[in-house]
């Protein structure tokens, strides 16, 4: 069963379109799924297989959404979460982050929107429906499209 929640986008951070999406999944196979499935929409992509090279990453490429796997090897995604919305500059800190679990209970849920995700997708969730709500947060207007 697929579960997702969201959180309107914020109007005061402008990014440059299509934008870049930093793909963070410790799962090498559903990282190149999600990577293959942006790329044919024309959007940039860069990959993290754990937390603290994630947040690296962020700091050193500023992309204009985070995909994020929860359960990562060095620091999990809850503190990955937890480290961009407490960052100093307050663009970055502002960066929309959509969480991507295999934990899908109401309260993993709670606490990932509680840390400041825009967006839950549980496991097993759509890659059609990640890339679809991505492209609508980049706003590309693609949201609607491919099948």
């Amino acid at each position: 069963m697929q579960t997702m929640q969201t959180m309107q986008h914020g109007e005061n951070s402008p990014r440059q379109e299509p934008g870049m999406v930093l793909v963070v999944e410790d799962d090498e196979d559903i990282a190149h799924l999600l990577c293959y499935s942006l790329r044919k929409k024309r959007v940039p992509v860069a990959v993290a297989h754990d937390g603290l090279s994630a947040f690296a990453l962020v700091e050193q490429l500023r992309p204009a959404l985070v995909l994020l796997d929860l359960m990562l090897p060095r620091i999990d995604g809850h503190e990955v979460c937890r480290l961009i919305r407490s960052h100093p500059d307050r663009d970055l800190a502002g960066t929309p982050v959509v969480m991507l679990s295999a934990l899908s209970a109401p309260q993993d849920i709670e606490k990932g929107m509680g840390l400041g995700a825009n967006a839950y997708f549980a496991k097993p969730y759509s890659v059609k429906d990640v890339v679809t709500a991505t492209m609508e947060w980049l706003g590309t207007g693609e949201a609607q499209g491919e099948r």
